[in-house]
This record gives structure tokens, sequence and C-alpha cells, in this order.
């Protein structure tokens, strides 16, 4: 099950660095460097703007099995400005154990909380 789990969320990250155009000049808030426009977005720039080591993006496109915190996960949705629905689906592939999780809004407060099935 976590191999599965890390392998769609590899393909995940994948496909949405390599949807970003080449001539976009900017990623999420931050502007890319003009030597890099005209070119696909590498897993560097994108280490890069998250602050993480070009090797630790790496292994988390290749499915090598490491665990993104939900900070990097926040940033890496920045980075390539998701939607609403693409960044529930990131912190769902990223942190495998929310999907088994359901959260629905209590009937007297509003307040959230988990349901297990």
């Amino acid at each position: 099950m976590i191999a599965r789990d890390t392998s769609e969320f590899a393909a995940f990250l994948r496909t949405l660095r390599r949807r970003i155009p080449p001539d976009a000049a900017t990623l999420g808030p931050w502007k890319r460097l003009p030597v890099r426009r005209g070119r696909r977005v590498t897993q560097e720039e994108v280490a890069e703007l998250v602050g993480v080591s070009r090797n630790w993006y790496r292994r988390l496109e290749s499915g090598a099995g490491v665990r993104a915190s939900t900070k990097l996960l926040d940033r890496l949705a920045t980075a390539f400005a998701f939607t609403h629905e693409e960044r529930v689906q990131l912190f769902i592939l990223g942190i495998p154990e929310i999907g088994h999780t359901r959260i629905a809004p209590t009937a007297r407060s509003g307040n959230f909380t988990r349901l297990f099935p």
C-alpha cells in the first residue's frame, strides 16, 4: 500500500510539473530566472523554490519512499499554483493516512471532527 501511494504521489508531482508551460514567467508567487524561461521547469528549479535539495525533490518525484511534511506540501501547492482540488489530492497522496480519514462538521458547534471508517 505504501509503495503504491508513493508511486501515485510521484506521478502526480511529475505530471503537474511537466504541465507548466516552458515560457511561464512565474511559479506561483516566485519569478523564474530569465535564463530558465523558454525551457521546461526542472526538478532543480522546483527544489530551489520550495527550499529542499535537488536530490530530495528528485526522490519525491521518483517515488523513493520519502515523506513530505505538510509545510513542504503547502510550498509545492503554492509553487505549482494548484487548484483547490489539486491541493487536496496532493495532501491525500503525500500523507496517505489522510485518505483513510473523513472529516465532517459536528451538528452542534460547526467544528470539525475526524470520522474513521
